[in-house]
């Protein structure tokens, strides 16, 4: 669902004063002493800084009243333990989900009567991400980015270049740039927009990516050539991925950990873990661990409990 004009909701706190808009006829812009009329806001604006926490307030508030409990681990996520409802809320687009749809029904309907909205019907399409079901199975068939992906590959300017078989070079172990060789503001940017539409994808669908995006992360700071070939090599890897993505349905979800040793500048190794359910990535990660391990079984030591804690 989407909420219309949603930041057009919530009464204002504080005392907010405004000029009144440019185009806007009124009779009195002056007062008698020929002083600027300047309007105070009670309701919140598009623009006002104010407005994102104003809306997000009013809505939590809406929740709240309605029994449900907003997650410690993501304040976007609100769950209802009596009809076993769970939302998430993004900005204004409001994700609905439950195992009975006359508690889906519900919730839309007091919804509705708070505020104006739109319902765009069951989910296919989701923050960049593709959603496909099958009701009668019970599984989710299709997650994917792929749309994303090529959004990402023309804005990059990379749709023709040659493909790899692998995200990241084994032979190739990236250096920080010396000091005295600093890049241009631009450059930091352009790669660091870069970097940060791969890490979307990443987290999203794209396991695989994991340890290469990782890895590029470390240099955003002063990125050097070396840096953006290895940066390059990931958008060419994705462009001969075809269009596939993840499938979940029931079943045991095992889970799996691996280290390095000491490979980065700094001899801190990478972890990495991912747990999966018939063959598909639920959960993974891949970062640098933060002491340095004394030997290759110590890093595994300090791997595994990563992916326990994430386990529980």
């Amino acid at each position: 669902m989407d909420v219309r004009t949603s930041f057009l909701h919530h009464e204002l706190a504080e005392t907010v004063f405004m000029d009144i808009p440019e185009g806007l006829h009124t009779d009195v812009s002056k007062d008698e002493n020929g002083l600027r009329i300047v309007w105070r806001l009670i309701k919140s604006v598009y623009g006002l800084k104010q407005s994102p926490r104003a809306w997000y307030g009013k809505i939590n508030k809406f929740f709240v009243d309605h029994r449900f409990h907003r997650s410690e681990y993501d304040h976007s996520v609100y769950i209802h333990l009596t009809f076993n409802l769970i939302l998430l809320l993004y900005v204004d687009d409001i994700v609905i989900t439950s195992p009975r749809m006359e508690d889906i029904t519900w919730i839309q309907c007091s919804l509705q009567k708070a505020f104006e909205m739109t319902h765009l019907g069951p989910l296919t399409n989701f923050l960049g991400m593709e959603l496909k079901r099958d009701r009668q199975t019970n599984i989710l068939l299709l997650l994917s980015q792929f749309n994303y992906i090529q959004t990402i590959l023309e804005r990059q300017v990379m749709a023709s270049c040659m493909t790899v078989s692998t995200p990241a070079d084994p032979h190739v172990r990236l250096v920080k740039t010396p000091p005295e060789q600093q890049t241009d503001i631009c450059n930091r940017q352009c790669y660091q927009a870069a970097v940060g539409s791969l890490m979307y994808a990443m987290i999203g669908t794209w396991p695989d990516i994991a340890y290469a995006v990782s890895t590029v992360s470390q240099h955003s700071s002063n990125p050097g050539q070396s840096h953006w070939t290895a940066l390059r090599r990931i958008f060419c890897y994705l462009i001969g991925t075809p269009p596939l993505g993840l499938t979940y349905g029931s079943g045991l979800c095992p889970g799996y950990t691996d280290t390095d040793w000491g490979t980065g500048e700094d001899r801190k190794s990478i972890s990495g873990y991912v747990f999966l359910v018939n063959r598909a990535a639920v959960s993974w990660a891949s970062k640098k661990q933060a002491s340095v391990a004394l030997s290759s079984s110590e890093a595994e030591y300090i791997a595994l409990p990563q992916g326990v804690k994430k386990s529980l």
